[in-house]
Order: structure tokens, then sequence, then C-alpha cells
């Protein structure tokens, strides 16, 4: 039981950051910059804050998953292992690139317009 609801809530987060950075892109492209932008940014800043630095490129949660004994990284529920490995990284390069993109946007919007 314990397994299944921490699997539950790390897939919620999963599809909030996912959510967090396709609304990203969605605002580089459509130039709509309000609140709900900065709470997404945030949003991603901060987790990649405790992935990469707290956790040297680890997801926090594999230290409670490993406590209720689930030794099973939460991608590598959905893609093989060697895949799995690589979609911290694809999502920071994700992450890296909307925010390049956001900021072209950005300064074209309020410094050409």
């Amino acid at each position: 039981m314990k397994i299944t609801l921490l699997r539950v809530l790390h897939g919620l987060f999963a599809v909030y950051f996912i959510l967090c950075l396709l609304y990203m892109y969605y605002v580089a492209f459509a130039g709509d910059f309000g609140p709900l932008l900065w709470i997404a940014v945030a949003s991603l800043g901060l987790e990649g804050f405790v992935v990469f630095v707290l956790n040297n490129g680890d997801c926090p949660l594999i230290h409670v998953q490993r406590r209720v004994g689930d030794n099973t990284p939460f991608f590598e529920l959905f893609f093989p292992p060697r895949i799995a490995k690589q979609a911290i990284p694809f999502f920071a390069r994700l992450t890296w690139g909307g925010v390049a993109i956001l900021i072209v946007s950005m300064a074209v919007h309020y410094i050409l317009l």
C-alpha cells in the first residue's frame, strides 16, 4: 500500500512538472507572460535545485522509495533501465531549452515591441 501510494504521489509530481514545462513552452511562443508562468518557472527551478544540487542528479523521492521497500526508480516503471536513466537529463535539457526560448521571446516582446 505504501509503495502504491508513493508511486501515485510521484506520478502526480511528474505530471505537475511536465505541465509546468509545457506551459513554459506555450507562453514562450504565445507571449502570455502572466503570474502562472512565474509559478511554473519557480517550480521547475526549485525542482532542478533539489535534484541537481541537493541530490547529485537523483530524484529526492528515490530515498523515500527505498525506505518503504521500492527499489524501482520511477521512470523504470515505464521505460527500460537504459532509457529511464536518461529521463532526468532529458527533462533538464528540455527545461533549459524552454528557458532560453522564453528569454528570447520576452526580449522580443518587451524590447522590440
